[in-house]
């Protein structure tokens, strides 16, 4: 028979488990960061909304840190166009893709998403992009990358918070060659378009080995992602320019990606964001602003051959503004456990520490991380 006082212990130690598990969920969601006289920018690389009961959840672990910034964009991979619960039908049949449904907006609005962008490979064709935008036009969710003609796609979006103004621009180098890309006349998304050759490797005495990929931008699509970028620099305090790019599944960046990068920095945009790849790639330091190759995945419910079990990993970017310049970057690890759940992870310990030592693999060394705090400082 147990005295009063162990069945006070015994009832206790049956809380523990809810005990630590709220710990758990506390710790990874605490990372708030507003400081006085200071603004912040959040970045975060592919997006997908599918199948959920409560899209308005798609977040949750996340919400206290996002409500704390000023700005937050995301790459949106998936038109809300409406489709089928049915995975064994498709949506773009050549890409074994399932759009979304318009409900799953719901889940940009509960996070108080404030822009997306759209110019991406599965905004396709165009008639789904046009409904796509109708929902997030209805839902109050601002975009860019995607319009009604080549002028619509390619206009950028402004935000002003506070007396700070943002422009941010997104443009696809990942796009079909018909009834895809915007023209004069034609609704779509915004591309750069980029050519691809092929190079026999030196060494001929080898049967079977791989040639040498070269890529390079458009001319035309060069000359008008430029122009574009140095006006809106003139309109604004920061410009943000993201790229929809390189291979999927893959670490390593495709050339076209640098010279691009460097030319919208040339340009005047003070951080390129890309996605895309699904993976993290390196980050570039070029003329002191930050080059995001690919910040892989946050909320994804791609169900194609369980590809939101494969690509869990991620990187929330967070841009401190001070007297409307840009101060410091920094970088949380995100992951997404079992139940598809986004998280923010701590650096120092645990799963955060894995994911910087594997974050740090695929730079072999070329910049150098500091972590501050809970943060992965990369500029200060």
């Amino acid at each position: 028979m147990m005295n009063e006082k162990m069945k006070r212990i015994y009832r206790l130690s049956l809380l523990l488990p809810f005990f630590l598990i709220y710990t758990l969920a506390k710790a990874q969601t605490a990372w708030e960061f507003e400081q006085e006289g200071e603004q912040s920018i959040l970045l975060f690389g592919d997006n997908n909304f599918q199948f959920r009961d409560q899209p308005e959840e798609a977040f949750k672990y996340l919400r206290p840190t996002m409500q704390s910034a000023d700005f937050k964009f995301l790459n949106l991979e998936g038109a809300f166009a409406g489709g089928t619960d049915d995975l064994e039908k498709r949506d773009i049949a050549h890409k074994n893709w399932r759009h979304s449904n318009p409900d799953q907006v719901a889940a940009l609005t509960a996070a108080n998403i404030d822009a997306v962008g759209v110019a991406n490979n599965v905004t396709y064709p165009w008639q789904a992009l046009l409904k796509s935008l109708k929902v997030l036009d209805n839902a109050g969710i601002k975009y860019v990358g995607g319009g009604n003609n080549l002028e619509e796609a390619h206009r950028p979006l402004i935000i002003e918070k506070k007396g700070l103004k943002v422009g941010f621009m997104q443009y696809a180098a990942t796009v079909f060659p018909t009834n895809h890309a915007a023209k004069r006349n034609q609704a779509g998304i915004a591309q750069i378009k980029v050519y691809t050759a092929y190079q026999p490797p030196k060494n001929l005495d080898k049967p079977g080995q791989p040639p040498y990929v070269i890529t390079w931008l458009d001319e035309e699509s060069e000359a008008r992602m430029v122009s574009g970028i140095e006006a809106l620099k003139e309109q604004c305090d920061l410009v943000i320019a993201s790229f929809h790019w390189g291979i999927s599944g893959e670490t390593k960046i495709v050339s076209y990606q640098a010279s691009v990068a460097k030319a919208v920095i040339d340009a005047g945009a003070d951080v390129v964001m890309g996605h895309g790849p699904h993976r993290y790639q390196k980050i570039e330091i070029y003329k002191n602003k930050p080059i995001f190759y690919s910040l892989g995945q946050a909320a994804f419910d791609d169900r194609r051959s369980d590809r939101y079990i494969r690509h869990r990993e991620g990187l929330m970017v967070r841009i401190t503004v001070n007297n409307k310049k840009m101060s410091s970057v920094s970088l949380v690890p995100t992951w997404r456990e079992d139940d598809n759940f986004v998280r923010l992870y701590d650096p120092n310990t645990g799963k955060g520490k894995e994911l910087l030592g594997y974050f740090k693999s695929i730079h072999e060394g070329e910049v150098p991380f500091k972590v501050v705090g809970k943060e992965i400082m990369l500029l200060k």
